[in-house]
């Protein structure tokens, strides 16, 4: 994991009303971009010419008419979505409008339902203009289930109305013959404008990206204390941060909306909901990792173990929730993540997260932790008390002492 270092340090005091967008102005997360494809992994897809229906209740040929010859962006929706949907949407209008500015308003959208028997023309013409998308080469496109799901699959995107199964990928098609490459939507609108101006934040079409190891030197060597001690340098300047970190109260958000609410997995307690079952009313420590990270991740786990053991030692701080999110959610089913915290010698009280991608994706964004490559994550610890709106950040090295200082500051 190629983690530039001096960067976090710089940045782990940053309030959670900027990184999370709880300020004045909503600041969107900026993960790092995933680099581009070469030419010759671009998707070539197989389309069909199905018959098909727009918000404007035109009936259009899916491949013939709508992606005509000249650049496109295709997502999936549906209207009733409570999760991505609309934030990605908001998304693809502000990547449209970076590229209309930059001379390129030759770019068609097309947005597709995967709930065609719901969303009918109508539904899907008051979902567009409710969020400024319902004007110019933007088609919202529904149409018999045999139809959307012969374009489901030539995208080779899970069919039969599976609504939980649709992702925020979005594809931008370019060319003639048309080739295609994909783009995680939540990576945001940079990353779409790359990907349509050549400038690269595709994601691979096959293969997932490969973990790069630490050097010898700073490999965690399998102990408690051997994994810790290469990393000593990080977590002395780690320490001097703690120092000076300052808590900042958020008051009157409405934290359920913002941090979400969703169905996610943990290793210890099954099926939750995240804000009620994992944030409210508690002391929590936050933080991203994958279980199969071979670099930073060993080592966090391995402070965070020793900080659990001091919290529960510390006068006058009662219990203190510890969540490890993964940033790999396909991989880390609970099973494996419940291996993990035993390797860990994770004590009760620290839950390990896991659930539908679409949904962890979601919550990690709102946390300021997405990124699009699992590699890329930030070694970040969220310390905050949900009963005072209270947060604040530091690196997941912090020692186990400055740990448990935070974490009287939040209380």
């Amino acid at each position: 994991m190629p983690l530039r270092f001096a960067a976090l340090i710089a940045h782990a005091a940053v309030a959670l009303a900027l990184a999370c967008g709880l300020g004045p102005a909503t600041a969107q997360p900026q993960p790092r971009a995933v680099p581009a494809e070469s030419p010759a992994s671009l998707l070539k897809l197989n389309l069909p010419d199905v018959v098909v229906t727009d918000h404007r209740g035109q009936t259009r040929r899916f491949a013939s008419e709508l992606l005509r010859d000249r650049p496109v962006l295709v997502n999936f929706i549906f209207t009733s979505c409570t999760t991505v949907c609309s934030p990605m949407t908001a998304i693809l209008k502000s990547a449209r409008e970076r590229l209309a500015a930059s001379g390129r308003g030759d770019l068609q959208l097309v947005s597709i339902t995967v709930d065609p028997l719901a969303d009918t023309p109508e539904r899907l013409r008051s979902y567009a203009s409710a969020r400024g998308a319902a004007e110019g080469d933007w088609h919202f496109v529904t149409g018999s289930r045999a139809s959307i799901d012969a374009i489901l699959a030539a995208f080779g995107l899970p069919t039969g109305g599976r609504l939980d199964d649709h992702t925020p990928m979005v594809f931008v098609g370019q060319g003639q013959p048309q080739r295609w490459q994909r783009v995680y939507g939540l990576a945001g609108p940079s990353a779409i404008v790359a990907a349509v101006q050549g400038g690269g934040a595709a994601l691979p079409q096959a293969a997932r990206l490969t973990v790069t190891a630490p050097p010898a030197a700073e490999t965690p060597a399998g102990t408690e204390a051997a994994a810790l001690q290469g990393w000593q340098g990080l977590r002395d300047a780690a320490a001097r941060q703690a120092e000076g970190a300052a808590p900042a109260r958020l008051a009157g958000r409405d934290a359920a909306s913002h941090f979400t609410n969703l169905p996610l997995l943990t290793h210890d307690r099954g099926p939750v909901r995240f804000y009620d079952d994992l944030i409210r009313g508690r002391v929590v420590l936050v933080h991203a990792f994958f279980a199969s990270c071979k670099d930073v991740c060993s080592p966090v786990g391995a402070n965070l173990a020793r900080a659990q053991q001091a919290l529960a030692a510390a006068p006058g701080i009662g219990p203190v929730q510890l969540l490890s999110i993964s940033v790999d959610p396909v991989a880390d089913t609970p099973e494996l993540l419940d291996a993990y915290a035993n390797r860990l010698g994770a004590r009760a009280g620290w839950s390990f997260v896991t659930g539908k991608k679409e949904n962890v994706d979601w919550v990690l964004h709102k946390l300021g932790l997405y990124v699009p490559d699992k590699t890329q994550h930030q070694a970040a610890l969220w310390i905050g008390n949900d009963r005072t709106n209270t947060w604040l950040k530091l690196h997941a090295l912090a020692p186990p002492e400055a740990i448990v200082a935070a974490v009287r500051r939040v209380l």
